[in-house]
């Protein structure tokens, strides 16, 4: 999950009293994959494995996008080092390049197989260059200028004018000056940019109001043994809940919801 329960309160108001921890943290979890659903990708960074008939050209459009990294590459049948690969992040587009052992991806009696890392991510104000040339392997320690902000666990990405750029999970607590990820598929250069990555602030406002609305509409409909109005002589008494208050809450969130979703659109999709 990438909003919290805590987060999904402030923007509903609605506190533990009325709806409990455990039922909001349900409500996330049958949003988020709506959420992810509507954009054709994912905001947490997700490794696929990926089989594809061969076109006999040197390229493929992946079906997932951005992508992030690809780790192990198969062409009919045989490896080939995924650092021979030119990579679109955005399109999802993989082309092989000149020091490729295939020319083409083959319409063999195997079919390609891809793994790769993708998720629509966006970097952060934590970021640092690195002190020496860092080269390919697992479980790479890569020496910063500053780990200020780095943390087990944070997906990172690493690129500089060697023209080389991955994304890259860190796997241990930083120290001595270092960060160490779980696999670099290309050797990057002396003084390259290491960035934090991180969910887009306007797709955690998304889906914090849409499991805002989930948890009104539960509200509304929990309280229909409520006493919403009686009256005293000629003086009416509205309580207001939930057909006043939440009704206008609701609004709001759907105003809100519209408004983000007009604006940011849904990734392409090949599938």
């Amino acid at each position: 999950m990438f909003v919290t329960v805590a987060s999904v309160r402030r923007t509903s108001g609605i506190l533990e009293a009325e709806i409990s921890d455990d039922d909001v943290t349900s409500i996330i979890a049958e949003c988020e994959p709506q959420v992810s659903r509507h954009f054709n990708t994912s905001f947490v960074p997700k490794t696929i494995i990926e089989q594809r008939e061969g076109n006999e050209t040197s390229r493929i459009i992946l079906y997932r996008n951005p992508v992030l990294s690809v780790r192990d590459l198969y062409i009919d049948g045989d490896q080939e080092d995924p650092s021979h690969l030119i990579i679109s992040k955005e399109s999802g587009k993989i082309e092989l390049n000149a020091d490729a052992t295939s020319t083409t991806f083959k319409k063999g009696t195997k079919r390609n197989v891809i793994k790769y890392v993708y998720g629509w991510l966006e970097e952060s104000s934590t970021s640092s260059t690195t002190s020496a040339a860092e080269v390919a392997g697992t479980s790479v320690s890569i020496a910063l200028a500053s780990i200020t902000g780095f943390a087990d666990g944070d997906w990172v990405e690493i690129y500089g004018m060697d023209g080389y750029r991955e994304a890259a999970q860190i796997n241990a607590t930083p120290g001595a000056g270092a960060i160490v990820v779980d696999k670099l598929v290309y050797t990057h250069e002396s003084g390259s940019t290491v960035v934090k990555l991180q969910v887009s602030p306007i797709i955690e406002k998304l889906m914090n109001v849409t499991c805002a609305l989930a948890m009104v509409a539960r509200i509304v409909g929990q309280s229909y043994t409520d006493i919403v109005g009686y009256n005293l002589g000629e003086m009416r008494v509205q309580k207001g809940e939930p057909y006043t208050q939440w009704r206008e809450t609701a609004a709001q969130l759907i105003e809100e919801r519209d408004r983000i979703l007009a604006e940011v659109r849904p990734r392409p999709c090949v599938m």
